[in-house]
């Protein structure tokens, strides 16, 4: 019994040996497949990338391709008389972003074969008819007054016609047409009656930008109102676009930066029209005062934030975003938290003080009242 013992102690002792080797090579094999795994998806993945890529690229390819075949047939229509067709590539070329380069130079030339197409509604110079066979074209338009012979497009147009046209559509009050019309003759020569035609589309594009400002459509009339400016002295425009350039400023900082927006609403309503926008600067103001305290508050500013609260309690427009429940519940909260519930009275009439607003993240100094 004594000598088998180590015997089997030396067996045992093996068999351990081997189970633990196979457990590190299981461990090691499972190890080399994981990596191996990992090494196939990274690649398979890299390829996936790079194909999207390549199809993106090749598809913007495509795209320009298409819009410089789209741009090249635009002449053609024209040519031929398809002016349907030739609107429909221009309307689709336009509503792509950006609008492919080759689209602007066609532009004067289609507005301008477009409009010499259309029946004069008064006695303006027209086209004399000819009779052409089932089976012929429409040529050209052939007209008296033509442009430069270094007119890239190769048309002559009556540019005495067009405008003639644009000044019985100002006298028509359709401004938008006359700009159209101007604008085409200016982009074929520039130097064609170049005081008239420049003094007419000045008159046009003031008329149209001053209709979409008492419109309320600010912004294509801050776009007009710079086009005119290209052509002579805008007049009371500057005014038009300054107190619309400060409301619109108010609107797009009132959430990011309400003290910029609550100065800027303050402006347009205590220095130039209190009624603006048909009254709704107040409700805007009100609206920036109402961010401008909870910015306040945020940052630890309790009584300043009662004071933008109270202001724009003081206010009562005809429509507002924010209700007065709402304004009051915060002037009170803000009150408590600055240790005097009542509203400290402001300096300009509105509850606020006369400086300009704290900007936000600078804590001002406050003012707190224990009884």
């Amino acid at each position: 019994m004594t000598s088998n013992q180590p015997q089997v102690t030396n067996l045992r002792q093996r068999q351990r040996g081997r189970a633990a080797s196979c457990l590190l090579w299981s461990a090691a094999s499972t190890m080399f497949l994981l990596i191996a795994a990992a090494v196939v998806i990274a690649a398979a993945y890299a390829g996936w990338d790079t194909g999207v890529e390549a199809a993106k690229a090749k598809s913007t390819g495509t795209v320009a391709a298409e819009q410089r075949q789209q741009c090249q047939r635009i002449p053609a229509d024209l040519a031929a008389g398809n002016f349907d067709l030739a609107k429909t590539r221009i309307e689709s070329l336009r509503a792509t972003m950006p609008a492919p380069d080759c689209l602007p130079p066609l532009l004067p030339t289609a507005t301008a074969a477009y409009l010499l197409a259309q029946p004069s509604p008064t006695a303006l110079p027209t086209l004399t008819a000819t009779k052409l066979a089932p089976t012929a074209t429409l040529p050209p338009p052939a007209m008296s007054s033509a442009t430069p012979s270094d007119n890239e497009s190769g048309w002559a147009y009556d540019l005495d016609a067009l405008l003639a046209e644009a000044r019985a559509d100002l006298a028509a009050r359709d401004f938008s047409a006359a700009i159209d019309t101007l604008e085409a003759i200016i982009g074929i020569d520039d130097n064609f009656n170049r005081e008239q035609a420049r003094g007419l589309a000045l008159e046009a594009l003031s008329a149209q930008a001053l209709l979409l400002y008492r419109q309320g459509k600010l912004s294509e009339a801050i776009v007009l109102t710079d086009r005119a400016e290209v052509y002579g002295d805008i007049g009371e425009l500057n005014y038009e676009r300054y107190v619309a350039e400060q409301y619109l400023t108010g609107q797009r900082y009132k959430t990011t930066n309400p003290a910029l927006a609550v100065l800027r609403f303050n402006e347009v309503y205590f220095q130039h029209n209190s009624n603006y926008m048909n009254g709704q600067v107040v409700g805007e103001l009100q609206d920036a005062l109402r961010y401008y305290g909870d910015a306040l508050a945020l940052q630890g500013d309790a009584c300043q934030a009662r004071d933008q609260y109270a202001a724009a309690l003081e206010l009562y427009p005809n429509f507002s975003p924010v209700s007065r429940g709402e304004l009051t519940a915060k002037q009170q909260q803000s009150a408590l938290a600055c240790g005097d519930p009542a509203p400290a009275p402001g300096q300009n009439g509105n509850g606020q003080s006369g400086e300009a607003p704290q900007a936000i993240g600078v804590r001002a100094p406050t003012n707190n009242q224990s009884g």
